[in-house]
């Protein structure tokens, strides 16, 4: 079978793209690597996380659409080692002042929720594997 590696990039519509590239800086660590810009406006914005992931912003033809997400579906969730980084994560969201709703039981482990500059659901979560008794 031809392996895959991993992701390249995640893409995200934003309403404001600086605005939100400056979130994901501030809050998950990210820094920007590539601007691209039209005539007069902001296209896209590549961020990286120091632990390699890529998240791309993008302003949509549409701005109406950036902030459509489905039944409260978390559209980026990060993976967190353990429910102690994610209590650590809470206190961080905290410290911040950003909103967040605190480390819950979730499918597949615990999660926390946050909100983005868009709109959008970002999600930290845990991976606790399905057990025998869970079937």
């Amino acid at each position: 079978m031809l392996r895959i590696c991993g992701f390249h990039h995640v893409s995200l519509a934003a309403t404001d793209l600086d605005r939100a590239s400056d979130w994901y800086e501030r809050v998950f660590g990210f820094e920007r690597i590539l601007i691209e810009e039209a005539e007069d406006f902001v296209t896209r914005i590549v961020l990286e996380h120091p632990e390699g992931m890529l998240l791309q912003l993008c302003r949509p033809a549409d701005l109406a659409l950036a902030v459509q997400p489905a039944d409260g579906v978390a559209v980026l969730s990060f993976r967190v080692a353990s429910q102690e980084d994610l209590a650590a994560w809470a206190a961080r969201l905290t410290e911040l002042g950003v909103s967040h709703s605190g480390p819950r039981q979730a499918h597949l482990g615990w999660a926390l929720n946050v909100t983005d500059p868009s709109g959008l659901r970002i999600q930290l979560h845990t991976y606790e594997a399905i057990s025998s008794d869970d079937s």
